[in-house]
């Protein structure tokens, strides 16, 4: 058993804001953070992001999750159980009413969250629910100001033969510390397509879960990253198949400059009642130049023996043949570099049906990878 740990003041201001009596599940949170501390390297999910680390130092006090939306919720209702993981259980107990939205059958366009801590540390829990054989879009963008701290919870229900096309887009958050965990539970004949687009911060973390129903489901996970100077980017999946016949597709592709730090975990879990499974997950991660860093860790965990699952990683650097190719047409070294990399990231951003945001994401690439103009 591990002995408790020694608190930071961060950890001890985040103690003071939970009960600090009593059986219910906020103080027990508060036990539990004082024994633990928050997720850090020695937490094998959290072992190449250190939330602990990052916030130690932190001077955030109270502060505010803003939420501007194409729409007011339908309602705040008080979280009465507590989340399974730890961060959302914070966001839970800290965040006060979750915010919740329905979509039924009249949605006009798509669902837009702007999602913003400008000072302090912001919790907060937003539910999204999809009426049975609906087809919606849900877009979100999430930004974190220098010094801040964003810890989101996001909780979705796709009714049966629901298609919910997601959209995340991450700002850089520059100094901002994000931690944003989904959960996604779908019901039979459901469809869940998400795609991130993502530039880290002092430290962020986009944490997908996901409960597949298998019975003609199907979940579509992609996401591309680009990393600058002293940026971090943790996409964490966890896609868990429990009934037979479903459908996973991952693909995820980024690319880390000088001083950036990127992590790539995904696991599929497939229970044995889940016969039939077909899951492909694949990661593909640039180094453009050696002081970059990317860490990836793809899982199969199979307890069903009529599946077809597999899972891919690679880590490599920009062609030497193709750079020398586009150099003697009379382009520059950094030019060429950025032109082959934003090709090779393009992949996950194809499918997107809205041109508009489409070319706007890749504008965002370019201006990444070319941060000099």
């Amino acid at each position: 058993m591990a002995a408790p740990v020694a608190l930071n003041p961060f950890e001890e201001r985040l103690i003071a804001a939970l009960p600090d009596s009593g059986t219910d599940w906020r103080a027990r949170l508060g036990r539990q953070i004082g024994t633990h501390g928050l997720p850090h390297r020695r937490v094998e999910e959290w072992k190449w992001t250190d939330l602990r680390a990052a916030l130690a130092k932190s001077e955030a006090g109270a502060g505010e999750l803003i939420v501007k939306g194409s729409r007011e919720p339908d309602e705040t209702a008080p979280v009465s159980s507590a989340p399974f993981l730890l961060m959302p259980r914070l966001a839970a107990a800290l965040g006060g009413d979750a915010r919740v939205f329905r979509i039924g059958k009249k949605q006009d366009g798509p669902l837009e969250l702007d999602l913003t801590v400008e000072a302090g540390m912001g919790h907060g829990v937003v539910v999204v629910n999809v009426a049975r054989g609906v087809k919606a879009e849900l877009r979100e963008r999430y930004h974190v100001a220098p010094g801040a701290f964003a810890n989101i919870a996001v909780i979705i229900n796709l009714g049966e033969d629901t298609e919910l096309v997601r959209l995340v887009e991450q700002a850089d958050s520059a100094e901002g510390v994000l931690v944003v965990t989904t959960g996604a539970e779908l019901g039979e004949g459901a469809r869940f397509d998400q795609t991130t687009l993502g530039f880290g911060g002092r430290l962020a973390r986009l944490e997908t879960h996901v409960g597949h129903p298998g019975e003609g489901a199907e979940v579509i996970l992609n996401g591309a990253y680009v990393l600058g100077q002293g940026r971090h980017l943790d996409q964490t999946t966890y896609v868990t198949h429990n009934g037979p016949n479903g459908v996973t597709r991952e693909l995820f592709k980024g690319a880390a400059l000088a001083g950036g730090k990127g992590v790539f975990q995904g696991k599929i879990h497939v229970e044995r009642e889940a016969q039939k499974t077909d899951a492909q997950m694949n990661h593909r991660g640039m180094l453009l130049d050696e002081r970059a860093e990317i860490d990836t860790k793809p899982e199969l965990e199979i307890y069903a023996d009529d599946v077809v699952c597999a899972h891919g990683a690679a880590l490599g650097a920009v062609d030497a043949e193709a750079l020398f190719y586009m150099r003697q047409r009379g382009m520059t070294e950094t030019q060429a570099r950025a032109v082959l990399t934003e090709s090779f990231l393009a992949e996950p951003l194809d499918r997107l049906a809205d041109e508009d945001l489409k070319t706007r994401w890749m504008d965002m690439v370019r201006g990444a990878l070319r941060p000099d103009g």
